[in-house]
């Protein structure tokens, strides 16, 4: 017997709980509650951006039209969610709705800027460009206006950062590594 069907025997007359059409009958309503808990754990979840699950992350790709990139794991489509969603809430184009766009894939490491008749989005703690970078770039350019442009500014490392760092160390790595790697996170100096 399940545990729903059990707990409801248990508060049945003694005579009954060990009744087999009781009990099966109890099973079945038990199965049925465990079904509408799972359900309502799995709604639950279709609550926040970043505890849906694939069948919200789905409906939400649906309702605002968004095709998923091909290789994309279930977060880069939360935040691409995330940031459609942000874009489709806005009536009126502000800075302020590209930097909650830009935040949502970066988590608040973005600066935007209105200068020269241009946005500017810097990458504030990521080195090189984002993998995501294709996808923020449709999201921008789905709410901003057709005559503003746009530029993204990437942080990457220069030869100043080097000198603490061994020659040794610098062979073990590719260029890319050495000009775009996080090194206060994925290396370690020597």
């Amino acid at each position: 017997m399940n545990e729903a069907g059990e707990r409801m025997v248990q508060h049945n007359n003694k005579l009954y709980q060990k009744d087999d059409f009781v009990r099966a009958l109890y099973n079945a309503a038990g199965l049925t509650v465990e079904g509408v808990l799972e359900r309502l754990d799995e709604a639950e979840k279709q609550e926040f951006f970043d505890t849906m699950t694939e069948t919200g992350v789905k409906l939400i790709e649906g309702y605002l039209g968004i095709i998923p990139p091909k290789d994309a794991d279930i977060a880069e489509r939360r935040q691409n969610v995330q940031s459609n969603w942000l874009a489709a809430k806005g009536k009126k184009f502000t800075i302020e709705m590209i930097q909650d766009v830009a935040e949502a894939w970066d988590n608040g490491a973005v600066d935007v800027q209105f200068i020269g008749g241009k946005i500017i989005i810097s990458f504030t703690q990521i080195f090189g460009v984002p993998k995501y970078i294709e996808s923020i770039t449709a999201t921008i350019e789905k709410i901003k206006p057709a005559h503003i442009g746009f530029e993204f500014v990437y942080r990457t490392h220069s030869w100043r950062d080097l000198k603490a760092y061994t020659w040794e160390w610098a062979q073990t790595k590719t260029w890319a590594e050495i000009k775009e790697g996080n090194w206060g996170e994925v290396y370690r100096k020597f």
